[in-house]
This record gives C-alpha cells, structure tokens and sequence, in this order.
C-alpha cells in the first residue's frame, strides 16, 4: 500500500490515479449514495476541484482503494469558497446553513471532503486503507501550513478519527442532509 499526493501541477504524472480516485467517487457518491452532483457515467467532479485542491489517493499495485481531498478555506474564486461556508451561506440546498455559526475563514484552516474508499473492499480492508489515508492526509495538510482541518462528516465519524489516532470534536450541531443522512462539521487541531 502507497499513498500519492496528487494536485494540478502534478497530475500528468499520476493521472491514472487520479481518473481512477474520480471514478471511485462517481460510484460511491453517485451510485451508492445518490448525491445531486456533476457526474457523467463514469466519473464525479465538483465546483471544489480546483487548481487549489490536493488529492490523495491511497492505493495497492496501482489500484485506488482510498482518496481524499484538502482545500484551503482562503480561498474563493468564481463565486465559490470551499463546501461548509458555500453551505452557510446557502449555495448548497442539501445542506442546511446552520451547520455551523460562522465559516472560518482563515489561512492556516483546510476543508478536508471526497472521503472515499473502494466499497467492494471488506470491513476490515476499508477501515486500514480509509486511515492510512486519513493519517496522509493529515501529514499533507500540516507540511502545507494548516493547523486546522475542518470537514463535514457522519458524526460517528469523530469517533472512529479519533480511534485512529487523529483526534477529532464536533464543531456544530448534528442535522440532517437533502438525503436524509446525520452530518456535522467536525475538526481536527493540528498544532498537536
């Protein structure tokens, strides 16, 4: 098992990885979850997949099994900032805008999304390729400068982070999304 730090400037190199963490996405997200986002038959993308973004991609022989993605909650381009404030502020109707009181919107907080793992793989499988991940992308994060990382995840989600040796609370209420599923904005204190 290898972890792949994967952004713009160096997809050229590792774009099988990437096609393949897309693709992963598409049948996670849209086939298995039946999210509203853009997608073709093969792949699934979003107004946050930006020259800004960090993929990493956790995969065996060159087979993705694990991906994710890190955007820096600076930014905003195009009408868009990253998931949780365009939430807040109402841009995304399967979110509800209470999430959370106010968007942080500081250099050193990244918005961590795109959790995948490949759902053919067994229990056990998905949770050692999902925290190598998870722990990578954490390192990723902090050799960028962060010292925060927010996402918006099942709130059982704080558990198992934390289980994993990633510390994790809850940083808003818990609510329901345009699915129906439990979510809440959770966050991870890098300075530690």
């Amino acid at each position: 098992m290898e972890t792949n730090i994967i952004n713009w400037s160096s997809i050229h190199k590792n774009g099988d990885l990437w096609w393949q963490h897309l693709k992963l996405r598409k049948r996670l997200f849209v086939d298995q979850e039946a999210w509203e986002v853009p997608h073709n038959e093969v792949a699934e993308w979003d107004q946050y997949d930006t020259a800004n973004s960090i993929y990493v991609v956790t995969h065996d022989q060159g087979r993705v099994l694990a991906a994710s993605r890190l955007n820096p909650c600076s930014f905003e381009g195009g009408g868009w900032s990253y998931m949780i404030k365009d939430a807040i502020e109402g841009k995304l109707p399967g979110i509800p805008q209470d999430i959370l009181l106010q968007a942080p919107d500081r250099a050193g907080t990244w918005e961590a999304t795109r959790f995948t793992v490949d759902p053919t793989l067994s229990s056990q499988d998905r949770n050692t390729y999902l925290a190598a991940n998870a722990q990578a992308l954490k390192l990723e994060a902090k050799s960028r400068g962060a010292k925060e990382l927010i996402a918006l995840m099942p709130p059982a989600y704080v558990r198992w982070l934390t289980s994993n040796g990633l510390p994790t609370k809850r940083l808003g209420p818990t609510k329901r999304d345009g699915t129906g599923s439990r979510i809440c904005v959770i966050g991870m204190d890098l300075n530690n």
